[in-house]
């Protein structure tokens, strides 16, 4: 990933004030039950943000889509649900940035260093726990996560919404280790690789979903 620019203010923000980084570990049985909620496509998705550690505020951020999904509600509270990612939908939103240059970049990530779309056309989050909590947010969450053909089961934390026909969830800005998913390009792992080309393992995740009747 060459000619990183800063990250937007914004963005740097969500990453200082998010859960920092989340644990992997082996997948997981999927939650089942509750009454289904449709995602409503268009109005659901994920921010991510990506930066290199050793130069000073100089990364990316952009978005993903949540292609389709749907959430299962029991009593109130979320119990199951499965997500599906377009990775072919991913975009830079760097203002800064010139447009041959974002091109050049989202190229970059979908190519096998990084995601490797034309083998892996999608990803997906399903849930295989949810668990209710007092405090700042409402529900931690566990769920698969298959990315480049690789699951890893994760958790973190989010506020989760429910009426009589509509549903919400925001989760913080939280990090994933990408070398577990086996995208290894510029990892800090590679020993020989100068500083200032090392990107970051953590690759940053906001979530934002939200389902009807």
């Amino acid at each position: 990933m060459k000619q990183l620019l800063s990250l937007s203010a914004a963005a740097l923000l969500a990453v200082a004030c998010g859960q920092g980084s989340v644990d992997a570990t082996d997948a997981q049985d999927a939650a089942q039950g509750g009454q289904s909620y449709t995602v409503d496509a268009a109005a659901s998705g994920i921010e991510w943000f990506g930066h290199k550690p050793f130069v000073e505020n100089y990364g990316h951020a952009g978005t993903l889509a949540i292609s389709e999904g749907s959430v299962g509600v029991e009593n109130g509270a979320l119990v199951s649900g499965i997500f599906t990612l377009d990775m072919n939908s991913i975009v830079c939103t760097d203002e800064a940035l010139p447009q041959e240059k974002k091109d050049y970049l989202v190229g970059h990530l979908k190519s096998a260093d990084f995601f490797a779309v034309d083998s892996f056309a999608t990803a997906s989050f399903e849930i295989t726990n949810v668990t209710v909590q007092e405090g700042e947010f409402n529900s931690l969450i566990a769920g698969n996560l298959t990315l480049r053909g690789v699951t890893n089961n994760i958790q973190f934390l989010a506020n989760v919404t429910v009426s009589d026909s509509t549903f919400t969830l925001t989760a913080p800005s939280f990090n994933i280790d990408r070398k577990q998913w086996g995208v290894m390009y510029a990892s800090t792992s590679i020993v020989d690789l100068a500083k200032d080309n090392l990107i970051s393992d953590d690759l940053g995740i906001m979530i934002n979903v939200n389902a009807k009747l």
